[in-house]
């Protein structure tokens, strides 16, 4: 094996030194193939099973720490092919591995799980905007790791890298490494000039729309009524709700592109919002083509009242 091709590009592979193998362990040896190359600036241990040698996902996480421990390196596992699910169950124990030419998990380093250097640079990934709306109007996420992002963010550590990887190509955020396997976000502007300029990626959040015959109870409120309790507009006499796409499941097949009792709006990404109303930005998102002049008056009311 000479080469591994990651993200499109090809990367050569170079035989583990002498001085490194005598650090290792006879078992691990007799096992694996292993390989040096370098990615993002970094220097990896690729382990490559020998006759089809397939260590658990514990066992997995195991090796990965010991060999982190005596040379320094992270070790990513090698596999020509492997259902979702083993995955998956990689992904869950933090193991670093490749799949053939389609498939990395290599966090600390922000490889996406599928692998493609298209980042979408027209607009944002759902999880990106959501991300940057929730640092602009819920809680800063200035110096905050991709780990710590997990536990205040609605995504898994891939998602959330891969969000932080287009926020940084897009000029919005900047990425720093605190050490080999931690990076750290950071904006390095004010929210307002965030905003200002993320405004040209961001789109509205809406996946579908339509009518139900009758009113619901769950989800969030949105639409005309949401930007009259932000303003002074007359609201709706039975207001727009908003649901996530995990919510609309027994709902979505009921809706109906003819005016009725309720509008429902079901959204790419959650409401970032703690009281029964969707947030101000997003709501700003979903209304800004809105042809209406008092719509768009009351929008920029809306944003002059922002505490930024």
């Amino acid at each position: 094996m000479d080469n591994l091709i990651i993200a499109g590009k090809r990367v050569a592979l170079k035989a583990i030194s002498d001085d490194q193998k005598r650090k290792l362990w006879l078992g691990l040896l007799a096992g694996f193939d292993l390989f040096v190359f370098e990615w993002e600036e970094s220097h990896l241990l690729l382990l490559v099973g020998k006759n089809q040698y397939h260590a658990t996902p514990a066992h997995s996480k195991n090796i990965s720490t010991k060999i982190f421990k005596v040379l320094g390196m992270e070790a990513v596992f090698y596999y020509d092919g492997m259902p979702t699910y083993e995955r998956d169950r990689l992904v869950d124990k933090g193991v670093y591995f490749i799949v053939g030419t389609k498939f990395a998990y290599m966090p600390h380093l922000l490889a996406n799980r599928l692998m493609s250097n298209d980042l979408q640079h027209e607009s944002l990934f759902p999880s990106s905007q959501y991300l940057l709306l929730y640092h602009l109007q819920e809680q800063s996420l200035e110096g905050t790791t991709i780990q710590e992002l997990t536990e205040i963010l609605p995504y898994k550590y891939v998602t959330i890298a891969k969000s932080v990887r287009q926020l940084a190509a897009l000029g919005l955020a900047d990425i720093s490494s605190i050490d080999i396997r931690t990076k750290q976000l950071s904006f390095n502007r004010d929210n307002r000039q965030l905003w200002i300029d993320a405004l040209k990626y961001m789109v509205s959040p809406i996946k579908h729309e339509g009518y139900l015959s009758c009113e619901v109870r769950i989800g969030k409120i949105g639409g005309v009524e949401a930007l009259s309790h932000y303003s002074m507009l007359v609201g709706e006499e039975i207001p727009t709700k908003v649901l996530t796409v995990a919510e609309s499941k027994e709902l979505s097949t009921q809706l109906s592109r003819i005016e009725d009792i309720q509008r429902i709006e079901i959204w790419k990404y959650p409401p970032i919002s703690s009281d029964n109303y969707v947030d101000r930005l997003s709501l700003y998102l979903t209304l800004r083509d809105d042809n209406d002049p008092r719509v768009q008056k009351e929008l920029e009311t809306m944003l002059k009242g922002m505490q930024w």
